[in-house]
């Protein structure tokens, strides 16, 4: 069973806490997750000084890494809502506006989304009200843009598939051309059409070659000549935290 234990060493004045498991490997290995914790790996029975002298071997590579780690963390969006946050509605940033009422509802007004909510100083309770709004505006969204890219690829003979919308953190769709249905990510409803419109056809793609090959990208040029350039919209843009 892996033992766990906080130790501490000092490299050049700065001290450098990590987690020790010892476990049955063969070499020594550190990581660094995204909350800046230190792990480190080390068989039963190496001495602790030795581990230590691993550690400091790599004391400028950890403290870099750890300070890429704070930059990123600070230029993360926070995961709550709230009066003033700022959220991506189909490509446009709009501000959020949370105001009491005796019944729960959404408006969108221009760059204006504004929360009607019975528990206004719950956050939880306001975040899953915006989620649930928000699928419910994606279903048609997500659709139209379903018929769109099936009557674009109409002659590759794609069956229409069943629509699925989930809330996910790594991945824009999936395809399961068994069950002919795809599923999209409710976090597309922040990007443009375009990008929904290159994830969208990508799934259907998935209809006629199951992997990523020559012969899939290919086909989407066909269709999409502009496809990387969606992609990287995608990826770079419109995050929210929500």
């Amino acid at each position: 069973m892996s033992k766990l234990s906080k130790k501490t060493i000092q490299y050049c004045g700065i001290p450098i806490e990590y987690t020790l498991t010892r476990k049955p490997v063969k070499n020594m290995n550190v990581r660094i997750n995204e909350k800046g914790e230190i792990r480190v790996s080390a068989r039963s029975g190496l001495p602790l000084e030795e581990i230590n002298g691993f550690i400091e071997s790599k004391a400028e590579w950890i403290i870099r890494t750890l300070a890429a780690v704070e930059r990123y963390n600070m230029a993360k969006p926070d995961s709550e809502i709230y009066e003033g946050k700022k959220c991506y509605y189909l490509g446009e940033s709009c501000l959020v506006e949370i105001k009491q009422s005796d019944v729960d509802f959404i408006k969108k007004d221009e760059a204006i989304i504004t929360i009607f909510s019975t528990q206004p100083d719950r956050r939880d309770i306001v975040k899953l009200q915006y989620l649930s709004w928000l699928k419910k505006e994606a279903t048609t969204v997500f659709i139209n843009s379903v018929i769109r890219m099936h009557s674009l690829a109409e002659k590759e003979n794609i069956p229409m598939p069943e629509i699925s919308i989930r809330n996910m953190k790594t991945r824009w769709g999936s395809c399961n051309p068994r069950k002919q249905k795809i599923t999209l990510n409710l976090q597309l409803m922040k990007a443009d059409l375009e990008c929904i419109d290159h994830v969208v056809l990508h799934e259907l793609m998935h209809f006629k070659y199951s992997n990523h090959g020559k012969e899939f990208y290919a086909l989407i040029d066909k269709y999409m000549s502009d496809w990387k350039e969606r992609r990287e919209r995608l990826n770079e843009k419109y995050k929210d935290g929500i």
